[in-house]
């Protein structure tokens, strides 16, 4: 057995985690340490027996095991008493703390309750003194704190201070929370499952605050979570697992706990919010089986033994802790909801019920229901004998609904005849496909409907509403556009207002803003007209409009009617609808795109619970959704969890839906990725598939086509191709700017990008037009803060080619700061960095300590080694070096 594990891969990541895990096992004695080997090899047997090589080489280092392993267990023992020190005794000063007594010892270092020592205000706190003696972590201290300081949650105890020890060890300063640990709080009060279940939700909108502060724990367990005497739930170390996991070749203690701990931080591998999610499922396990996962048989413990959905719970708990972290829940929020189900006898989505389970169910539901309907007919017809003025109301809203019915009756009746009549008409009719079908349909509409021309224009326009939904809009503009060159005013309203409001839609997906803002203004005007609210019909064309703003650059009154469509869509009904899943879409798109990115979040992970909610997770509107999650997670540095979600809307969509526009913008974000990252040829594949569907689902000259043509630009820059990146940008940024005008955030990005490949290229740049760029992207406002940010760095770039380091200097440090302000991250911000150290040196204002070539070389692992971006700054140091010897 020995020596089949010694054959064992052990990668750097592994060894460096293996040194953790003994750090924590040698703080262990007898059997505490031997249940934490047990659980490290049920959860990775490969580590975990590593794991017991090295604690044998620490008893019997030339023994038991291979010198390798005794190699391995002497450098840890080594780094160990290096690092180890004495507790510190009652009474030691730590900046401005007093420490009163040590609380608690773990893997990390020493826990101490202190006190503030200085007079300037009573407070106590717990003082956490890390074993490692790391300036790393000093630094990474400071520059954390803002962030973490962000974390303002009464369930979240917060990170207050940070220093460095007089023997040279980090110590974190966090609030003191009086209470019990979890399991503590469980044995003592013996709470009942629906309470577990209450305070399990607490911690779930706890970490979930966390995570819309783009802030993993990574180390969530019973021991982190006191329950206060008041029952309040409240998490400790949050931030601690970001500080202590930022490793740049340095090795610091990790927080980590085998028992709760994802499969990705066990293998060592960089972990995301999915990694949470894994350790709230463990957490759950524990307090409805008595054991971590993978300790043996699992058994229910009282009182969960009769709870009567145990089986929709144990679904729900395998669910969050699945091995492949895009199988998990997708939030916080969604594994709460899920939760939720339970005690509201509503199905989950993760476990088919049989019909009796439903049935039953339902009848609770049910009598709820029936009983609230009974007090709401008595109060309507109160109201309605009270007030005249109701009695109109309701006649208009009864048209209302007669027009909804009659084109629920074309859907059924008369598209059922048009689809046989299409079929007899057919050889291939049993070959035909869902979408093929539709399109004959759509041909053969105008001679079989040809003596009833309302009912043939109703027709058109429920199969143009499957054409948009199908995200083909090429297909759905010639079924509308019979109907609005005619005399419009022999329809009933609501018909006219679907049909103004579809084909704003077409001009919107087109780049014809202004005419399609025409449109929705007057499907507004005449829903607006009826006597009522109609908030359904309301929403969905103020959301409409609300787009039509944002790409006119009228963002605050895009805003505005987006946060009322979605206001209205609240109001429609207290259970999820699709409608308001795609209001909170709108609304999050928009405030991404006027640099709100936290706010944003937010209303995109609200979005994807109520798909989840209804069940249709993996409709065209859900995944849509998923796609504009992975555009904020790759804007903040999250690159590898961004491709990892656009894979999966890629596949789901072809599986289930086909080419389409939507499928075209996947693949352009997805191309767009892999360019960054070097991934050259499978980025040109995405790219060139999603120009080739753009063009026949919306059309060339449009700003998706544009877009797919800027993709393919910096494909080429990333090639060194400069001259063809130029052809393309150029192209695009012609399309913009015909379109879009050029204050729109999309020109910004075009002619930016022409810009900087100039630059790359070494051609000299019209200072005054990158200039003019800069003032005219500030003047912008909101939707133009990324592009700000963006052409200030390209200002520095520019400048510094030109031996200009101190206006460089000027523009780079703005550039930093932008990008930190609108949240953004990833090898944007490490750029940003670099060009601001490279002024710094270059004007003397830093030393060449290698912090500069530190930042290239990071900026290149986030990209690629050999991209322009990256091969430009090293120029720039060499240069910079040869002038200054």
């Amino acid at each position: 057995m020995a020596r089949r594990i010694a054959r064992l891969r052990l990668t750097a990541a592994r060894r460096r985690l293996l040194d953790r895990l003994l750090e924590q096992a040698l703080d262990l004695d007898g059997e505490a340490r031997r249940r934490f080997v047990e659980q490290c090899q049920a959860r990775a047997p490969r580590l975990g027996r590593w794991l017991e090589k090295l604690l044998d080489a620490t008893d019997e280092p030339a023994g038991a095991v291979d010198r390798s392993v005794a190699h391995w267990a002497d450098q840890a023992l080594a780094t160990r008493q290096a690092t180890g020190a004495e507790p510190l005794a009652g009474g030691t000063r730590l900046g401005p703390w007093r420490l009163l007594e040590q609380v608690g010892v773990g893997g990390m270092g020493e826990v101490y309750r202190a006190e503030r020592a200085d007079g300037s205000f009573d407070m106590q706190v717990a003082v956490k003194l890390i074993r490692s003696r790391s300036e790393l972590l000093a630094r990474l201290l400071s520059s954390e704190r803002q962030t973490l300081a962000r974390l303002n949650h009464p369930g979240i105890a917060r990170l207050l201070d940070g220093g460095t020890a007089g023997d040279g060890r980090p110590y974190l300063v966090m609030d003191w929370i009086e209470g019990e640990s979890l399991n503590q709080w469980l044995e003592d009060h013996q709470p009942s499952p629906e309470r577990c279940l209450e305070l399990f939700a607490d911690i779930c909108d706890t970490v979930a605050a966390a995570h819309r502060e783009l802030i993993v724990h990574g180390d969530i367990k019973p021991s982190n979570i006191v329950i206060t005497p008041d029952e309040r739930v409240c998490l400790l170390d949050f931030g601690v697992a970001r500080l202590l996991d930022q490793r740049e070749g340095i090795d610091l203690p990790m927080a980590l706990t085998p028992g709760f701990a994802a499969p990705e931080q066990l293998e060592g591998k960089p972990i995301s919010t999915a990694a949470d999610i894994y350790s709230l499922g463990a957490l759950l396990h524990s307090i409805v089986f008595g054991q971590t996962p993978g300790k043996g048989e699992r058994r229910l413990q009282p009182p969960w033994d009769h709870y009567p959905r145990h089986r929709d719970l144990i679904a729900i708990i395998d669910s969050a802790m699945t091995a492949d972290p895009a199988d998990r829940y997708a939030t916080a929020n969604a594994l709460a909801l899920e939760l939720q189900r339970l005690g509201s006898d509503w199905p989950i989505r993760m476990r088919r019920a049989g019909p009796l389970e439903r049935l039953r169910w339902w009848s609770r539901r049910h009598r709820a229901a029936a009983l609230a309907g009974l007090a709401l007919i008595f109060s309507g017809i109160a109201g309605v004998s009270a007030v005249a003025w109701q009695a109109r109301v309701a006649s208009v809203e009864r048209d209302l609904a007669q027009a909804e019915a009659a084109r629920s009756e074309a859907l059924r009746e008369h598209l059922t005849l048009l689809f046989r009549e299409v079929g007899s008409l057919s050889e291939d009719a049993e070959e035909l496909t869902a979408r093929e079908l539709l399109d004959r349909t759509a041909q053969v509409a105008d001679d079989w409907l040809a003596d009833d021309r309302a009912l043939r224009q109703q027709v058109k326009i429920v199969l143009a509403e499957i054409m948009i939904a199908l995200n083909d809009y090429s297909a759905a503009e010639p079924l509308l556009a019979g109907f609005l060159d005619g005399d419009q005013e022999q329809f009933d309203p609501l018909l006219r207002s679907i049909a103004l409001q579809d084909m704003a839609q077409v001009h919107h997906r087109r780049g014809e803003v202004k005419a399609g803002l025409d449109l929705a203004d007057r499907a507004v005007e005449i829903l607006e007209s009826f006597p009522g609210a109609h908030p359904a019909r309301l929403s969905d064309v103020l959301q409409v409009r609300g787009r039509l703003y944002r790409d006119l650059g009228r963002l605050q009154e895009a805003l505005t009617d987006l946060s009322r469509a979605r206001e209205l869509a609240l109001q429609v009904s207290s259970s999820p609808r699709p409608l308001m899943a795609r209001a909170e879409n709108n609304l999050a798109i928009t405030l991404l795109i006027g640099g709100q990115t936290t706010k944003a979040i937010r209303h995109l992970e609200a979005a994807e619970a109520l798909w989840l909610a209804l069940g249709r997770e993996e409709s065209s509107n859900a995944l849509a959704v998923t796609a504009n999650l992975a555009s904020v997670l790759n804007r903040i540095g999250r690159s590898r969890e961004a491709e990892q979600r656009l894979r999966r809307v890629i596949r789901l969509r072809q599986a289930h839906y086909g080419e389409s526009a939507a499928m075209a913008a996947a693949r352009l974000a997805l191309g767009r990725l892999l360019v960054v990252r070097g991934a050259l040829d499978e980025a040109e594949q995405q790219l060139r598939g999603a120009q080739d569907i753009f063009a026949r689902f919306v059309g060339e000259g449009t700003p998706d086509y544009a877009a797919a043509l800027l993709g393919l630009g910096e494909l080429a820059e990333a090639r060194d191709r400069f001259g063809q990146a130029r052809a393309h940008f150029s192209a695009a940024d012609d399309i913009m700017r015909s379109l879009l005008g050029d204050a729109h955030p999309y020109t910004f990005q075009t002619e930016l990008s022409g810009l900087r490949a100039s630059r790359l290229a070494g051609h000299a740049l019209d200072a005054s037009a990158l200039d003019e760029l800069v003032e005219r992207t500030a003047q912008a406002g909101g939707l133009g803060q990324t592009a700000h940010a963006e052409a200030l760095c390209e200002q520095a770039g520019a400048a510094y080619a030109q031996n200009r380091y101190g206006r460089g200097l000027e523009s780079a440090r703005r550039c930093l700061r932008l990008l930190r302000g609108l949240g953004l991250d990833g090898w944007r911000r490490i750029e940003a960095r670099a060009l601001v150290r490279l002024g710094e040196e270059a004007a003397g204002m830093a030393p060449a300590t290698g912090a500069l070539d530190g930042l290239i070389a990071r900026l290149a692992e986030a990209m690629f080694p050999d991209h322009p971006r990256v091969m430009w700054l090293h120029d720039q140091v060499r240069r910079m070096d040869i002038d200054g010897g």
